[in-house]
């Protein structure tokens, strides 16, 4: 490991030296004044009162797609006002075609990406990396985040705060009342980073107050401008007290007492230690609200990876995050995660209760902190036999920045789920990035990161390392990445898709905007990745892929052509279906892909894929389809169907998973989610049905049942298990 390491040290300096001049440069950044007022406003988006009379606006947007520079389709009016507990922003979106508006989405953290929609983003720490994000369209949804980073936002935070929008003959307006005591911020500052950004859905323009460019994000916070004036703010004690109440039942045919009622409580304490600093402490957390898990088919040899749903480990799960974190595509999947949260609370298999957890996350002076830990309760089976202990359970990270974007930093982890061993895990990682490389406004991203466990009866071949390269820009898209993890990498608390191997990667991609044949944009891409085996001195897997061509119109249509060349190197056989076993041996096989997907800004699109080709010693054909409808903001239905018909030598066999959704949201404030969801390998059929009810921002009430059948060998559905609870959460803000 060592030689290696040295090299990729020597490499980092170098580049660091090379990048110094883009790293240390300062854009000038655009200004506006957020104006203070003596009294409360009424949040009900009419924009009635004489304060958004009277005090000036921030200044006019721009254009930043499709065509950067230049003046948007529709004027957009933004007025900042504060009084020393909310931050109030007020926005008037001009359209003269109010009646193609487009608002289809109305839920909590709705996905608004084709809605005409508003986005925000404050830097309260002025530190160019992290920020808060809140967004609406015009029926008003609650759509909020955190940044890390520079990274795009994760929906998993839901803070205190409230938006109202109203549709007139003018267009739309959207007022936002953001309290200071749900953000973090440093008390002695009185400017913040920000930017806003409006999209208008009917011509799927983009336009922003700050840094309108093709290479910049909303979520670039060293590209975004500034707000003034924030004078003497209050956050009061900082504390917020959620305790909360369920009741329930769970119905289980395996049991002998099929039948067991639920009736829990906890809390959840967060205490503002200081204005940058924030603890978060859990007692008996129940996650009854989480999303079930969307179901997966493995036709790999390798661990699948399942996002966290779990609210108490999602929130500021930012700073947690560690080495390459990938920008998008095909190289961002999640191979190496030395911490995993789904770790606590889960193992073998089965859910693990928390007796209580406590977080630690915020910033003290220049560096980014994160602690967690928790303590887990002993699982018994029905006959009273153990089968997880009791385990204690944390990690903890620091990042300590530098120049505009870059840090260095350490995580640690201790624990074992599943208490066989002692397990520990140590790291450190460096990113350089800047935004304006060789003065020309472009991305640039370095990491470098490397980690060692220490496991009881573990003594050598513990280590992992690697590094990336990105340069994340319009035209110019390219990605370089190189890792190696040893056999005996055993990260306890963390999750690697693959060890003993040595794993190279990259990719090239031109997007070329034509502004031509209704074209938007074009992309030719070609990507490869290399796994070598360090067992057996060989290359295990080996990918190479080309797309000679994607279009996406104007239109929000998109339909592209991919051919892709694999090889795949069996060490040992592998029994890829029951009773379907592939033999040791090198196999080559080709597949060609299409995709297809409409424009989600009309009620109804569809997304189609189909990639046929050989695979190992025969064919496979697979299929995937899309269908959704949005009646209009309240209703929303979809259909998904994944299919894989695999022929080999060794047997046949067909594959299914087939997923669908119906939601209604009554008001921005009471939605129901159901999901139900069927796959051929386990057959078993799943339905969760959701209603959460905010009766106001901090407070609310879910209904969540569960109900799941097994197929059985007559061919026909059995009830299995039905989970139903009832969870009042009520916020105290002190």
């Amino acid at each position: 490991m060592h030689g290696y390491a040295l090299k990729l040290v020597r490499l980092s300096l170098l580049i660091e030296i090379a990048l110094l001049p883009s790293l240390l440069l300062a854009a000038n950044a655009r200004t506006a004044v957020v104006h203070g007022v003596s009294t409360d406003i009424q949040v009900d988006g009419a924009l009635d009162e004489a304060v958004w009379k009277e005090i000036p606006e921030i200044g006019a947007f721009t254009q930043s797609i499709p065509r950067p520079g230049d003046p948007p389709t529709e004027a957009t009016h933004v007025w900042l006002a504060y009084n020393k507990d909310t931050l109030y922003i007020a926005v008037r979106c001009e359209d003269s075609k109010i009646k193609n508006i487009v608002a289809r989405h109305m839920g909590r953290d709705s996905a608004l990406a084709e809605d005409d929609n508003i986005e925000i983003v404050l830097d309260t720490y002025s530190d160019q990396r992290n920020a808060y994000y809140f967004a609406t369209s015009p029926v008003g949804p609650l759509v909020d985040g955190r940044i890390t980073q520079n990274n795009p936002a994760a929906l998993e935070w839901d803070g205190i705060w409230n938006v109202r929008t109203r549709i007139d003959d003018e267009g739309w307006t959207a007022e936002f009342a953001i309290p200071f005591k749900t953000v973090g911020f440093k008390a002695d500052r009185s400017s913040w980073g920000f930017n806003i950004s409006r999209f208008l859905a009917r011509v799927r323009e983009t336009s922003r107050w700050e840094s309108p460019s093709l290479d910049v994000k909303l979520y670039d916070m060293a590209m975004a401008g500034q707000i003034t004036g924030l004078e003497v703010l209050s956050q009061g004690v900082g504390l917020d007290i959620k305790p909360y109440g369920i009741l329930g039942f769970n119905r289980d045919v395996t049991r002998i007492d099929k039948v067991n009622p639920l009736h829990e409580g906890g809390a959840d304490i967060f205490y503002r230690i200081t204005s940058n600093l924030v603890s978060s402490t859990t007692f008996n957390p129940d996650f009854a609200e989480a999303e079930v898990d969307t179901r997966q088919v493995n036709l790999t040899r390798f661990l699948l990876f399942y996002p966290e749903k779990r609210p108490f480990f999602l929130e500021d799960a930012g700073i947690f995050e560690f080495g390459d974190k990938g920008t998008g595509g095909i190289l961002s999947a999640a191979p190496f995660m030395p911490f995993y949260s789904r770790r606590v609370g889960f193992a073998k298999g089965i859910e693990v209760p928390i007796y209580a957890g406590e977080k630690l996350t915020g910033k003290v002076g220049r560096f980014d902190l994160g602690l967690m830990d928790a303590q887990t309760r002993a699982s018994y089976d029905e006959n009273d036999n153990l089968v997880v202990p009791g385990k204690n359970l944390a990690v903890g990270r620091v990042r300590a920045n530098f120049l505009k974007q870059s840090y260095v930093g350490a995580i640690f982890t201790n624990g074992d789920p599943e208490g066989k061993v002692s397990s520990q895990l140590g790291g450190l990682d460096l990113r350089l990035a800047t935004s304006n490389f060789l003065n020309r406004g472009k991305k640039l991203q370095l990491m470098l990161y490397a980690a060692k466990t220490s496991t009881s009866g573990i003594y050598s071949q513990d280590n992992a390392y690697g590094g990336a390269i990105y340069y994340p820009n319009d035209l110019w898209n390219v990605k370089y990445k190189w890792m190696r993890i040893d056999g005996n990498f055993n990260p306890a608390l963390g999750f690697v898709s693959r060890k003993g191997m040595r794993e190279t990667a990259g990719a090239i991609t031109l997007q070329p905007r034509p502004h031509a044949w209704g074209i938007r944009q074009m992309r030719f891409e070609t990507w490869f990745s290399d796994y070598y085996s360090l067992a057996h001195g060989a290359t295990e897997t080996r990918n190479f892929e080309i797309t000679p061509f994607q279009l996406l119109f104007d239109s929000g249509n998109n339909i592209a052509y991919r051919t892709q060349w694999n090889m795949e190197r069996l060490f040992v056989p592998w029994e890829i279906q029951p009773g379907i076993v592939i033999p040791a041996a090198k196999y080559h096989y080709t597949t060609y892909k299409i995709d297809f997907s409409s424009s989600q800004k009309k009620p109804f699109f569809v997304g189609v894929s189909y990639w046929p080709g050989s695979f190992y010693s025969g064919t496979r054909h697979s299929l995937e389809m899309a269908a959704t409808w949005r009646k209009d903001r309240h209703l929303m239905t979809e259909v998904n169907l994944t299919q894989d018909f695999v022929n080999l030598k060794e047997g046949d066999f067909v594959s299914r998973i087939a997923t669908f959704r119906l939601d209604y949201s009554f008001t921005p404030f009471v939605a129901l989610a159901n999901y139900v969801q069927y796959d051929t390998d386990s057959r078993n059929l799943g339905w969760q049905s959701r209603l959460r009810w905010i009766l106001r921002p901090g407070n609310e009430i879910w209904v969540v049942f569960n109900h799941s059948w097994e197929k059985s060998v007559l061919d026909r559905f059995e009830t299995a298990e039905t989970d139903f609870r009832v969870k009042l959460s009520y916020t105290f803000r002190i």
